[in-house]
């Protein structure tokens, strides 16, 4: 069975939504319950997590069977050895990319260095592991299908314009986008940053595939430094951003 591109970005929309909005309908069903707090959090996250993976599954084969696909997905696809070595750099570029973004936002843009919205997640996730499952798995498959392969994909496709200037326009358009659905404005330049990673790999080897994994690797990275390794994370952090402190003020004084 084979689907219009429309259908399939119409489904992939109405989907990202349900998934983003499905844990409201068990903390209903059970606000007046005597369940704990914790295990209500428990059963809505699960009622997510589930939801999520069963849009991917049917996001997934909806794709692979696209009619009129775009321009780019018509192109012929890198070959698999080509693919896996962009989906292991792919996640040393978006962690590369992510950390020159933070300096480049806190020291320069005097935007806060940690992001409300990573921490918010990182609480929750340590109470109820089963967000683990969404964070680095079903998520990152979602956005990449919503953000990349639809609103940077049917805006690259669109624009009639030099594959670069197509690309930066596509590029700017789906990574604002992508950072107003994280609500976390103050690191607009991080999500910048990583969608250009993101789409990068997506032009690059023909396959949304590259950047999803990608992406899962970052977020995996995240959650193991935050959740697993914190206490050590923190310490680290604290050493680089006096490093950064002292580098950032000398190169401030030896051009005043």
């Amino acid at each position: 069975m084979q689907f219009n591109r429309l259908t399939v970005n119409i489904a992939t929309l109405l989907l990202f939504g349900v998934v983003q909005t499905i844990a409201i309908i068990p903390n209903s069903l059970y606000a007046d319950s005597d369940l704990s707090k914790i295990t209500r959090l428990e059963i809505s996250l699960t009622w997510m997590a589930t939801t999520a993976i069963i849009s991917v599954l049917l996001l997934w084969y909806m794709n692979s069977n696209i009619k009129n696909p775009t321009r780019l997905e018509k192109q012929t696809k890198e070959p698999w050895v080509y693919v896996i070595f962009w989906c292991i750099a792919g996640i040393f570029l978006a962690m590369f990319g992510q950390v020159i973004a933070a300096l480049v936002n806190t020291y320069i843009l005097n935007q806060p260095m940690e992001s409300g919205n990573t921490q918010n997640l990182m609480k929750i996730a340590q109470e109820s592991h089963i967000l683990i499952i969404y964070i680095v798995l079903a998520g990152p498959i979602l956005e990449e299908l919503i953000f990349r392969k639809l609103i940077f994909g049917e805006i690259y496709n669109m624009v009639k314009a030099p594959k670069w200037l197509s690309f930066i326009i596509a590029v700017l358009v789906s990574s604002f986008v992508f950072s107003l659905a994280h609500s976390d404005p103050a690191h607009t330049l991080i999500y910048v940053v990583m969608g250009t990673v993101f789409s990068g790999l997506y032009v690059l080897t023909k396959r949304i595939i590259v950047p999803m994994i990608a992406h899962m690797g970052m977020n995996g990275i995240v959650v193991l430094g935050q959740i697993v390794f914190k206490d050590q994370l923190n310490e680290q952090i604290e050493k680089q951003s006096q490093i950064s402190h002292l580098i950032y003020h000398t190169i401030i004084h030896m051009y005043s």
